[in-house]
């Protein structure tokens, strides 16, 4: 949407009026992934529509400014938002600068919503842990029809009808729910140029495989050389092979994830203590307060460089748990102590998950309850100074081992 003038004209024009259900889907379901305002303003522009002619004479921007509540930028990013997500197209009068016309689409279904690739999965990032309480939300009564006798009347049963030679209705005279296909921002064109030399050609492929083509790319980010390869690699018998790409488009963006969070590792705490103290542990947080995850996991190693493994399992935690550096180098600590100088990635998520639930920010927070957790497997006489003598210098060579399941479910015990 183009920066909006008080001055601009707009109209407003549907196909479909609201239903109780679409409304729910909106506040469930699009909601968390737009925000309040922008389901807001959806909202009060269905409302101005004429609920026969599905229209609005044209207003002023600067109305629709004082009904909202909104500044021109917070109209214009709300906008935005509805047209990025599929519930609103907007167009610009060619004869008429000022000119503006919204048009509203419908909110795809529950069930359309929830298998949605691209929407399903922003949804769980934006919910996390109440992802499966708002999906409850539009489950069914779910009856066992086997116990049941469908006693239900047929047609023929009821009603007569005689074929009369009359003309038959083509053309549909109602009004259709019209979704917009956000999955056509991927250019299919760039994708097809140069596919000839893949031995592929624009014929392989049907409609749905263009539209798996388009929400894989959406939602893994992949350009169109690299699809081509993809496609290529996917390719069986002459067909796209669905589960074959969506497998190889997984693996790709693996792959390319540490090219995305190459500074993740480097990230530090803001610093919580001007001044050291001068006990070993003031000292030990002022050390893990002031050093990222991989200059940590560097000394660890002697000087060389970390395990992409390791690094691997850091970005998990540092872009799903969202805790603090600092509070990762404590769970580093604690994890290399406890599972044998290894990071099994299990273990790792699982104590993660626990001081997410617990809210630990700090260091010294983090450092206590990794105190707490090894004082309740068998260490209640450990000192601060034993403990810290224990998280060793691992050589580069020194086999990662796997996860330790006793102490996975101590873990959940202690939870």
């Amino acid at each position: 949407m183009k920066e909006l003038l008080t001055s601009d004209i707009y109209q407003i024009r549907s196909s479909y009026m609201l239903d109780d259900i679409s409304y729910k889907t909106l506040l469930q379901l699009y909601q968390p992934i737009m925000g309040m305002e922008a389901v807001s303003l959806y909202m009060t522009l269905y409302s101005e529509l004429d609920q026969i002619t599905l229209t609005k004479s044209p207003s002023l921007i600067s109305r629709l400014c004082k009904m909202t509540g909104f500044s021109l930028n917070e109209l214009s990013q709300s906008l935005s938002k509805l047209e990025a997500i599929g519930l609103m197209s907007s167009y610009k009068k060619k004869s008429q600068e000022n000119r503006f016309l919204f048009d509203l689409k419908m909110p795809y279904l529950p069930h359309e919503f929830l298998n949605h690739p691209i929407l399903n999965d922003l949804l769980q990032q934006r919910l996390k842990d109440e992802y499966k309480k708002t999906v409850s939300v539009f489950k069914v009564y779910n009856v066992n029809l086997d116990y049941y006798q469908d006693i239900s009347a047929n047609f023929t049963d009821v009603f007569d009808v005689h074929y009369q030679g009359k003309e038959v209705l083509k053309e549909k005279s109602y009004k259709q729910k019209i979704h917009k296909a956000f999955e056509d921002e991927y250019d299919l064109s760039l994708f097809y140029q140069g596919i000839e030399n893949l031995q592929l050609s624009k014929k392989m492929f049907t409609k749905e495989d263009e539209q798996l083509i388009q929400r894989m790319g959406l939602l893994y980010k992949i350009n169109a050389l690299d699809m081509q390869n993809l496609v290529k690699q996917s390719v069986v018998k002459g067909h796209l092979g669905k589960r074959l790409f969506s497998r190889n488009c997984q693996q790709y963006y693996d792959l390319k994830m540490p090219e995305k969070f190459e500074n993740i590792f480097h990230k530090q705490s803001p610093l919580l203590h001007e001044q050291t103290g001068k006990s070993s542990l003031d000292k030990h947080i002022c050390y893990l307060e002031n050093i990222s995850p991989y200059d940590l996991l560097k000394d660890k190693m002697g000087g060389k460089e970390p395990l992409k493994r390791d690094l691997q399992v850091i970005e998990s935690l540092l872009t799903t748990l969202e805790l603090e550096p600092g509070v990762i180098n404590v769970l580093i600590e604690t994890t290399l102590e406890k599972c044998n100088q290894s990071l099994p990635k299990s273990f790792m998520e699982a104590l993660g998950s626990q001081w997410k639930r617990k809210k630990i920010q700090t260091v010294k927070e983090a450092i206590d309850e990794g105190k707490a957790y090894l004082k309740y497997q068998g260490k209640q006489n450990a000192s601060w100074d034993e403990y810290t003598k224990e998280f060793n210098i691992v050589s580069h060579d020194q086999k990662q081992e796997d996860v330790d399941e006793d102490a996975l479910a101590l873990l959940q015990q202690y939870d």
